[in-house]
């Protein structure tokens, strides 16, 4: 923080060196310990006499400083290392030794990241920060003040908050950034009253008077260095009283009121303590001298100059000496005293190379720094339009990218609506299917079911009419007794006949009737073939002994099958019956059985007249009612092969023909063979009386 900054008159001389020296006062100055080593220890005791050595001896207080890392190095806790590295590069940077400082900082900053002491990193990035400022190298210096202000507000440290933002406002202030500054030094107060530091709040009033001076609030300036004036009273602190003081005698200086800032400017010189350094005595002595110079005072300004003339000597800085020197020439001159103004030039002269080494030393350093400065601008810059750019490309990216998902979302979505609607689709389709070929099959059904009614309705109005009529004739025949016992007998044989037949035919009806009410339910059961067909052979025996037609059978024992025994014996009945009425007398009927792939194959042969190949389609029913003549004109009913047909498919079997015209035809059907374990063998029932259809 600046503690007296000096600008002359525009017809005085310009105090640049001077205002330099003044500008960066000591760390002490504001600093408050915020990583304090073991307490009661040798090490400890060596730090203290390093810290009150350092304004007043800088040398001593660099080897107190050494004497505490040898004693830390041997004994002590790392952390009191640190101490010793950070209070080391303080004596150096106080000695102008701004390279070895940074060494020293930098050791320190190592040591503490490793031991991961935040507190202590912290401590040392603003020391590092400081004197790289001191340096010249200000854009590092800020880079290394924004990394201590981010590392002390996660430490919620107010005190270090308030000495990072002085700092930050002291690197803004040299570089003439006074808003900024102000506006640091401003944060720099409030901390301190959070950290309840009077001390620290008396130089943040006094480091933002100067800032409004600066801003050339003159009002506002001698405000805020009342009050820091007043607190530094009420604490006794006489650094801070004398840093009041000075900073009001300039802004009245600045103002034109040079009898008011010589008074400050005397005050300052007389509170300040023993400790003061040398050559900070001996700027306030050359403030003073260009104040009574200004009064036209000259002598007392000769008088101020030749006290600071030894201070300054004692300081070592060559600058300020010979600016001393200078300023004396100039004043011994106007006073009329050549001789003493002779002399005075003449030093001023014999120390201008040494002079002009340290400004061009010094003008290197600050072009250097304006030139970091700029480059690291520049750099920030180009850093920043970087930024710019890949946030506006990744801006652009993310746009890109949400668009794509969103049109990938959305596409996928349609994909699945239509997935959903081609499935739904293809259900609703399925189920027409199912429902279109239910409705064929319900279709068929009911013309199957009217075609069945149309031949039931026939066959009742035909084949059963015309028995009946006949008996009824019959019955009137003998009712009225005329016919002689001859005809009497052949009608009776010849009503005999017909009656069989009708009670075929009302049998077929009866069975086919039941089976179409049943549907597809059957009984199967394991059936001998040979006992069955031996059973129908018996009940049709007389039919064929009248036309002297032969049986021969042919099915092997083991003719077992699986069906329902009512509806076997009933095919069996109706292919026999139907062989028998298309044999002439004489005939040969063949029943024969052989295994095919796991069936039993019966057949039923005739010698009679075979079928024509047109009346094929016919033969099961399916084109409509048919019926054919015997070879004894023996009627037939139309029901018995449709029938046979219907229960060989219900039993899981298929009945097929083949024929011959004039020499005979062949039925056979399959049935499912019987396992030996699977059923018991049923023995046949009685003989049924459904009669064959002829």
């Amino acid at each position: 923080m600046q503690l007296w900054f000096l600008r002359a008159l525009p017809h005085r001389l310009w105090l640049a060196p001077l205002a330099g020296l003044l500008w960066l006062a000591p760390a002490a100055a504001q600093a408050q310990p915020d990583s304090t080593p073991s307490a009661g220890t040798a090490v400890t005791r060596h730090l203290q006499q390093s810290e009150q050595l350092l304004p007043i001896d800088p040398v001593a207080a660099q080897l107190q400083a050494e004497q505490a890392l040898h004693l830390a190095a041997v004994s002590g806790p790392p952390t009191d290392v640190g101490a010793a590295y950070l209070a080391i590069g303080e004596a150096l940077q106080a000695r102008q030794q701004h390279e070895q400082a940074l060494v020293y900082f930098r050791r320190g900053l190592r040591l503490y990241q490793k031991l991961r002491s935040a507190p202590g990193r912290a401590r040392a990035l603003r020391q590092l920060a400081r004197a790289q400022h001191l340096q010249g190298d200000t854009g590092q210096a800020y880079d290394t003040y924004r990394q201590a202000l981010r590392l002390t507000q996660r430490l919620r440290d107010p005190a270090g908050l308030a000495q990072v933002h002085t700092q930050l406002g002291d690197l803004y202030g040299a570089q003439g950034q006074w808003a900024r500054a102000l506006s640091s030094y401003e944060r720099a107060y409030s901390d301190w009253q959070q950290a309840r530091n009077l001390p620290g709040q008396a130089a943040a009033l006094n480091a933002i008077g100067l800032a409004h001076h600066r801003l050339r609030n003159y009002s506002r300036a001698l405000y805020y260095l009342r009050r820091s004036l007043n607190e530094a009273l009420q604490l006794g602190d006489s650094t801070r009283t004398g840093e009041a003081l000075a900073s009001t005698g300039q802004v009245y200086e600045e103002v034109g009121n040079y009898e008011v800032a010589m008074t400050f400017y005397t005050q300052a010189l007389s509170t300040l303590p023993l400790q003061t350094p040398p050559a900070r005595r001996a700027a306030g002595l050359q403030v003073l001298a260009v104040a009574q110079d200004s009064l036209a005072n000259r002598p007392a300004a000769i008088r101020a100059l030749q006290r600071a003339l030894p201070l300054a000597r004692r300081g070592g800085s060559v600058v300020q000496i010979s600016k001393i020197y200078q300023t004396l020439s100039d004043l011994h001159r106007r006073e009329g005293s050549y001789e003493a103004a002779l002399q005075a030039q003449l030093r001023y002269a014999g120390l201008q190379d040494s002079v002009f080494a340290a400004q061009r030393s010094a003008q290197i350093a600050e072009l250097q720094t304006r030139y970091e400065t700029e480059k690291k601008e520049r750099e920030i810059q180009l850093l920043t339009k970087d930024q710019q750019i890949q946030t506006a490309n990744l801006r652009r990216q993310m746009l890109l990218r949400n668009g794509l998902a969103i049109g990938t979302l959305l596409l996928l979505l349609a994909v699945v609506a239509l997935y959903r609607g081609r499935r739904e689709q293809a259900r609703v389709n399925r189920l027409l299917q199912r429902k279109n070929r239910a409705i064929s099959r319900q279709k068929e059904e009911l013309g199957r079911l009217n075609r069945t009614k149309d031949t039931l309705f026939s066959i009742i109005s035909h084949d059963l009419r015309s028995p009946l009529s006949s008996l009824y004739s019959m019955f009137s025949l003998l009712a009225l007794g005329t016919l002689p016992p001859e005809r009497m007998a052949l009608h009776t044989e010849r009503l005999k006949r017909t009656l069989d037949v009708t009670l075929r035919l009302l049998d077929n009806l009866l069975n086919w009737s039941a089976a179409q009410m049943q549907s597809d339910k059957i009984s199967p059961e394991r059936v001998h073939m040979p006992v069955l067909t031996e059973e129908a052979l018996a009940l049709l025996l007389g039919d064929a002994e009248r036309k002297s037609i032969l049986f021969l059978t042919e099915l092997p024992d083991s003719c077992i099958v699986c069906a329902d025994v009512n509806m076997v014996r009933l095919v069996l009945r109706n292919l026999v019956a139907n062989a028998i009425k298309f044999t002439p007398e004489g005939g040969t009927i063949t029943i024969a059985a052989k295994p095919v792939q796991g069936q039993w194959e019966i057949s039923v042969a005739d010698t009679g007249l075979g079928i024509r190949p047109e009346d094929f389609p016919k033969i099961f029913g399916e084109g409509g009612h048919h019926s054919t003549l015997g070879t004894a004109n023996e009627k037939g009913t139309g029901l018995g092969l449709r029938l046979c047909k219907d229960f060989v498919e219900r039993n899981g079997g298929r009945i097929t023909f083949e024929s011959s015209l004039n020499k005979g035809t062949t039925f056979r059907f399959t049935l499912p063979a019987a396992e030996m374990e699977t059923l018991p063998l049923l023995p046949p029932g009685p003989p049924a009386t459904i009669a064959a259809a002829g």
